[in-house]
């Protein structure tokens, strides 16, 4: 694999201080909060006075939703004559939301309406057949579907049939055949002038309520914007645009007067977390919610999110709150049985991870994807091995877009649907060793370069910004998730004044000093820093601003995204010729912590040698065909090749050279 270190990108290389000095000056904003917005190319004063108003009256007219007349006219027509309305959502957290939201709106208008939602085990994901004949027993007229269906002609055309009409509500990707159902709402249509994209299934499903209501928008935000940001956080669609409008408003709701159910999901997780941050949707709360469609059945969670009753709610959300427990249970071993496969295996060449196995419970693997993505930067397909029909979750990264990759196996498929970074299909197993032929050839005609770590520094730091009061200016910036990433900012040139581990070893803490003033330093999970690093080095970090309150004290500390040694990354000849000496004395053959290696290395030629140096070395003797190396999480592998008597390496032919050193001369110009 290659080397894991990630690059740092700093966006405020080029930021013109004096439009800082106008947002500031205008919006009454601190310089930091200016910086982060012009960064992320909010470069007019209109666009920066949306960003920050986060006003509802920007919010775009349903109309303007491709079908919804025709939706509103069929809807009214079924709630007149008492026609049972079956809304039909996804397990996911998104779909959840969504069925909730419009079971909840609709019997608010005297609707005769139920909910359904597939098992994952027994059904799979969206429409299918089976639950269309069990809907059209329970006598219903009408399928108003959530989250799903976009890609459903055949049961749309079934259901007709049986005489039931259909609307479809979507926002995944469409195929190149629409379904002709009554109504087909999805801002991703092929025609649809609908003004911005990546509105989540339960914003679909808003747009919907809006249209048939005849309160105002506000008021339909009032009673629902914590269901409709709950699905939209989880979803990880672009907070940007209007769903960075009914984020805010849902999360100022959940904090004050949230729905019963969610209200007990908050009580289950126990300590007192800032309820206004979308991180703790994404980490915390939709994390339960979908354990109930991963181990058991979604409709549990519906039925917390539409229930009144308190102790009805609170006992729901123990239950759900036992069923995530043994969700992470099972994924840990899952997700150790695939390092293990990608470790024991020839997978350095490939750009998507297609990994198999029987027994692998198919309601998890698509968080494992996420997290093999994360250790190893590159795509992931996970298998569950069945005796019929193999389901299958996927994540991507970079520019490999999973839907157009699927859809070049669509004829070894049974189905599949999804978007560019994240999609789940069937697959009959004699199938799989062609999909991954197939993904991976598709991969190579889209990857210009292997994906690279990449941090975006938003703003460097000095130690005068790290006041209780500038920190929590920066709130103004959030809610934080896809589209608008919790801003990173990095302190350079810091001294480590203490380092020790937290939990028992699980994290670690380092105490930093520059220009007389301290800063406490978190990093969640990353107890092994401790072996890495030692009071007296001198470090760049990278990361979070929070304010951690304890015993009613407040105090600034950053949550560790990134660490390296300060200095330049680019290996001078003498390190070059000194780290090769180095690999030479040790036969040929070493490994060990990339950290533990630089420090020998830099004892052995007697030269001030990086971990980023190291590293570069390697890549650029990698290039040259000196040497092999494997990484495996924090630890390298590195064996000498043998080289002709006389044979000499030019280093400036090496293109991965060329490329470090025009990257170093970027950063120089900063």
């Amino acid at each position: 694999m290659p080397i894991a270190s990630k690059e740092w990108s700093f966006l405020d290389r080029d930021t013109d201080e004096n439009q800082v000095y106008a947002y500031s000056t205008l919006f009454g904003i601190t310089p930091l909060v200016a910086r982060v917005m012009i960064n992320r190319g909010i470069n007019t004063a209109d666009a920066a006075k949306r960003f920050l108003d986060k006003s509802t009256g920007d919010l775009h007219p349903p109309h303007l939703l491709q079908g919804v007349e025709k939706a509103v006219e069929r809807i009214k027509r079924a709630i007149s004559e008492g026609e049972h309305i079956v809304i039909y959502g996804d397990y996911d957290v998104d779909g959840i939301t969504s069925t909730a939201l419009m079971v909840r709106f609709l019997r608010s208008c005297g609707a005769n309406t139920s909910a359904y939602i597939p098992d994952r085990q027994d059904e799979g994901y969206g429409l299918n057949k089976g639950a269309i004949d069990r809907i059209k027993s329970r006598g219903a007229k009408l399928i108003v579907t959530v989250d799903t269906g976009i890609t459903a002609s055949d049961e749309v055309s079934y259901a007709a049939q049986l005489g039931i009409d259909m609307i479809i509500t979507d926002h995944h990707e469409c195929k190149s055949e629409i379904p002709s159902a009554v109504a087909v709402l999805n801002p991703k249509l092929p025609d649809s002038t609908y003004p911005f994209k990546d509105l989540a299934g339960v914003g679909v499903a808003f747009k919907l309520i809006c249209a048939i209501s005849e309160e105002s928008v506000n008021a339909l935000l009032n009673r629902f914007s914590d269901l409709i940001a709950l699905g939209t956080i989880a979803d990880v669609v672009s907070l940007t645009d209007e769903n960075r409008v009914i984020a805010d408003v849902g999360l100022q709701k959940m904090a004050k007067n949230p729905n019963k159910g969610i209200a007990a999901v908050i009580k289950t997780i126990g300590s007192n977390p800032k309820w206004n941050s979308s991180a703790v949707i994404s980490y915390s709360i939709a994390p339960r919610l979908n354990a109930a469609g991963r181990m058991s059945s979604a409709m549990t969670a519906v039925d917390l999110l539409l229930t009144e009753d308190e102790d009805e709610a609170m006992e729901l959300a123990l239950g759900l709150d036992e069923e995530n427990k043994e969700r992470q249970r099972a994924e840990s071993i899952i997700f150790a049985e695939a390092v293990e496969m990608i470790n024991s295996g020839d997978y350095c060449e490939k750009q998507v991870l297609v990994l198999a196995k029987r027994g692998w419970h198919h309601g998890i693997i698509g968080v494992v994807a996420s997290r093999i993505c994360d250790r190893y930067n590159k795509s992931c397909l996970l298998i569950s091995i069945e005796d019929d029909w193999c389901k299958s979750s996927g994540r991507s990264i970079g520019e490999i877009n999973l839907f157009d990759a699927l859809s070049g196996c669509a004829d070894i498929l049974e189905n599949f649907g999804g978007h560019a970074y994240a999609a789940g299909f069937s697959i009959k197993q004699e199938y799989i060793s062609e999909l991954d032929r197939r993904v991976n050839e598709y991969a190579k005609s889209v990857v210009t370069e292997p994906p690279v770590g990449m941090i975006n520094i938003d703003s460097r730091l000095e130690m005068s910004d790290l006041t209780l009061l500038k920190v929590r200016s920066t709130e103004i910036l959030g809610p934080y998730g896809a589209g608008n990433a919790t801003p990173l900012f990095a302190l350079m040139n810091a001294e480590i004044t203490d380092i020790r581990t937290l939990s028992e070893g699980k994290h670690c803490r380092i105490m930093l000093e520059k220009d007389g003033e301290s800063l406490e330093v978190i990093a969640f999970g990353r107890g092994y820093l401790t072996e890495d690093y030692q009071a007296g080095d001198i470090v760049d970090v990278a990361g979070e601003l929070n304010i951690n309150i304890y015993k009613g004290v407040c105090r600034v500390q950053l949550v560790l995204e990134d660490c390296r040694f300060s200095g330049d990354a680019l290996p001078t000849r003498e390190d070059f010729a000194g780290i090769y000496r180095f690999l030479k004395s040790k036969g040929g053959k070493t490994g060990g912590r990339i950290t533990h290696l630089t420090r020998e290395a830099a004892q052995a030629c007697a030269r001030t040698l990086t971990q980023r140096k190291f590293e570069n070395a390697v890549i650029v003797f990698a290039d040259l065909n000196i040497l092999e190396y494997e990484l495996n999480g924090e630890d390298i592998s590195i064996t000498l090749r043998k080289t002709t008597p006389g044979e000499k390496a030019k280093i400036d032919s090496s293109e991965a050279y060329k490329r470090i050193k025009a990257k170093e001369r970027e950063n120089l110009k900063m």
